[in-house]
C-alpha cells in the first residue's frame, strides 16, 4: 500500500491492478466501451446520481466524450478522481469508479471517502464487485486520507449489497452526513 502522505492521488493519478481488471484515470479514449455501460438501462438503474445535475443515462458518443471531459477537469480542480475499469480479458472498459474524501472530517467517522462504482450490467456480479472493493480498501483509505467509505446499493443491487454485507459494509443512516437512503459504510483505523 501507498502511503497518502507520500503519494496525492491529484498530482500523479495511481493505477492499480486486480486479478481481472486494471483501474487508471479516466481518458477520453475510453468513451466508446462506456457508451456500453451508461447507456445500458439495466446498469443505469443502479449509478449513484446523487448529488448530480443528471443520471448518467447517456446514449451518444459526443455526450460520453462531455462526461469524460467533465470528469477530468474535475480531477484537474481536485474534486473527485474517477477512475476507469478495464477489463485485463478484453481491454475495454467495463465501468468506472469515482471516488474523493469528504473535506470536513466528522467526529464519529473521521474523513469519509464517497465511492460511486458504476458497472455494465454483466459486471454486476458479486465476485466483480467483491474484487473491487477489496482492491479501494486496499489502496484508496491510505491514497485519499480516508478512514471511512461510504457507497450506495439500492435495493435492486442484491449482488452489490450481498457484496458489501460479506465485506463487513453497515448500513449508513445518518442523514445529517448523507441526506439519501441505500448507503453503507465501512470503518478502517479510526476511533
Amino acid at each position: 500500500m501507498s502511503n497518502f502522505r507520500v503519494k496525492d492521488p491529484y498530482q500523479v493519478c495511481p493505477s492499480f491492478e486486480t486479478e481481472h481488471f486494471f483501474v487508471r484515470l479516466v481518458k477520453i479514449e475510453d468513451a466508446e466501451d462506456l457508451l456500453e455501460c451508461y447507456s445500458d438501462p439495466v446498469s443505469n438503474r443502479l449509478f449513484n446520481s446523487d448529488n448530480c445535475m443528471n443520471n448518467f443515462n447517456i446514449q451518444t458518443l459526443e455526450k460520453m466524450k462531455e462526461y469524460i471531459g467533465f470528469w477530468l477537469y474535475e480531477y484537474e480542480r481536485k474534486y473527485y478522481v474517477r477512475f476507469s475499469i478495464v477489463n485485463k480479458s478484453t481491454a475495454k472498459s467495463i465501468g468506472t469508479i469515482e471516488f474523493f474524501t469528504r473535506n470536513e472530517p466528522e467526529k464519529k467517522h473521521g474523513n469519509i471517502g464517497i465511492l460511486r462504482l458504476d458497472l455494465g450490467s454483466e459486471f454486476e456480479i458479486s465476485n466483480v464487485i467483491t474484487e473491487l472493493l477489496q482492491m479501494i480498501e486496499d489502496y484508496f483509505y491510505d491514497y485519499f486520507g480516508a478512514n471511512s467509505i461510504v457507497t450506495k446499493a439500492i435495493p435492486f443491487g442484491e449482488q452489490r449489497r450481498l457484496s458489501l454485507k460479506q465485506l463487513g459494509y453497515q448500513i449508513f443512516d445518518d442523514p445529517q452526513i448523507i441526506s439519501y437512503n441505500d448507503y453503507f459504510i465501512k470503518m478502517m483505523g479510526f476511533n
